[in-house]
């Protein structure tokens, strides 16, 4: 009870202390592109703390980006390239919106907001850090981690996925790519962090 309170107060506090509107739920009639939601502040701040800090100053992508809370997010910890993809034109739409009212943007960070589907995406060779809150089924999720998979093999380079409330954990792992951070609560694995190469 106490836990969800503190969820709730958190979502209208950092709408607001942001300047941004990210909450609801968007349905979505395409059976691989699930809904839009939003994660939770607390548990998006959670994790992104729990990332190297060299990642900092690599792009930072996240799949599914919907109105771009995860950005906004990570750019308030600190990550400064921030792209997100997003399948649907009225979120991405939304998303730009948002990040022209984002109160806490610092000089060095800049967003991107792409209106393309994720298996389409070129990766920047500078990314370090891939973001997920099941935004699609596990058919698009293989194929857009052997994408990320070239990505680091072909720049020689290691990466993070940071996957909240992950339904998929086991395809990840036979892709090979290894537990770096288990966050929990005392009920569920609330998020994996992911590291290859």
């Amino acid at each position: 009870m106490f836990n969800t309170l503190a969820i709730g107060k958190s979502e209208s506090q950092y709408e607001n202390e942001f300047g941004i509107s990210t909450s609801g739920i968007v349905k979505s009639e395409d059976k691989d592109n699930f809904h839009y939601q939003g994660a939770g502040y607390l548990a998006l701040i959670r994790v992104f703390n729990e990332l190297p800090s060299e990642l900092k100053n690599k792009t930072f992508i996240d799949y599914g980006s919907g109105k771009g809370r995860a950005l906004f997010c990570a750019e308030f910890c600190g990550f400064n390239r921030l792209v997100g993809v997003e399948l649907a034109a009225d979120l991405r739409s939304d998303a730009r919106k948002n990040a022209m009212n984002y109160r806490k943007k610092r000089p060095e960070s800049s967003f991107e907001f792409v209106h393309q589907n994720a298996l389409d995406y070129i990766i920047p060779e500078d990314t370090g850090t891939f973001y997920f809150f099941n935004p699609f089924s596990d058919v698009i999720m293989e194929k857009v981690a052997d994408n990320i998979i070239k990505h680091a093999v072909s720049n020689n380079t290691s990466v993070y996925v940071a996957y909240l409330n992950p339904t998929y954990k086991k395809l990840w792992q036979e892709k090979g790519f290894v537990v770096y951070k288990t966050i929990q609560t005392k009920r569920y694995t609330e998020a994996v962090i992911y590291k290859f190469g």
